[in-house]
């Protein structure tokens, strides 16, 4: 990761400069930005420590819009209640060894069900890991939680 903190006071300006960095948070009179790995950036800034990162990632505005992005096409998909029963067939039949078909049919389903969930939150922290390494997504679109987002 290529993280730089500048002094809001002292911040350089990026409006006119070939470098777009992405801004991740202003925290403590800070601006945090990511740059893309063969980016090098302004002086001035300094980098950012592991606790630091720790804050600026809870305290991101952008960050916070991925989770409730993956959040919405979690429940689209599965509803909290739907996620709820999967769990509770999952722990009920998960370790059982006499399922009948239909028991095992449920089980599958619940499997199934919770697997794609795992699937979009993995897809969440690779789009959030992106932008925490320069690298723009436009994590509104259905593109950018297919299976690989480095695919093109």
């Amino acid at each position: 990761m290529n993280l730089k903190s500048y002094l809001q006071t002292r911040a350089p300006v990026f409006t006119e400069s070939e470098i777009a960095p992405i801004h991740l948070a202003d925290l403590n009179g800070r601006h945090y930005y990511a740059f893309a790995e063969d980016v090098t950036p302004p002086s001035g800034g300094k980098a950012v420590s592991d606790q630091e990162l720790k804050d600026v990632i809870s305290n991101s505005q952008l960050i916070r819009q991925i989770k409730e992005e993956a959040g919405r096409r979690i429940t689209d998909i599965a509803p909290m209640w739907k996620q709820q029963n999967a769990l509770a067939d999952l722990h009920l039949l998960g370790d059982r060894t006499d399922l009948t078909e239909a028991e095992q049919e449920t089980l599958t389903k619940a499997q199934d069900l919770l697997a794609q969930v795992q699937v979009l939150r993995e897809r969440s922290n690779a789009i959030e890991a992106s932008f925490l390494n320069g690298v723009a997504v436009d994590y509104l679109t259905d593109k950018a939680w297919e299976d690989d987002l480095h695919a093109e």
